[in-house]
């Protein structure tokens, strides 16, 4: 597991998460220094407030609802 603290790395990697295509989470945890996916998704959640996959789908529905808006490229806040 990569050093640093759960928010540290799941914050750069909600960052750098393009929702508008497909995502490889195997390559997006590797290259985050995660063993596998299940850590990643924990921290995921404990950064986000949902799973990766959940907050993409919030991702996704933000940009079909509000187009052009300036939030585009950064991720959502928790609810």
């Amino acid at each position: 597991m990569a050093s640093g603290s759960p928010g540290t790395r799941t914050g750069g990697d909600a960052f750098s998460i393009n929702p508008a295509g497909p995502i490889d989470w195997g390559a997006l945890a590797g290259g985050a220094g995660y063993f596998d996916e299940a850590h990643f998704g924990h921290d995921f959640w404990a950064f986000t407030g949902r799973t990766p996959t959940r907050y993409v789908e919030v991702r996704r529905r933000f940009m079909r609802e509000h187009p052009g808006h300036a939030l585009d490229g950064w991720p959502l806040p928790v609810d």
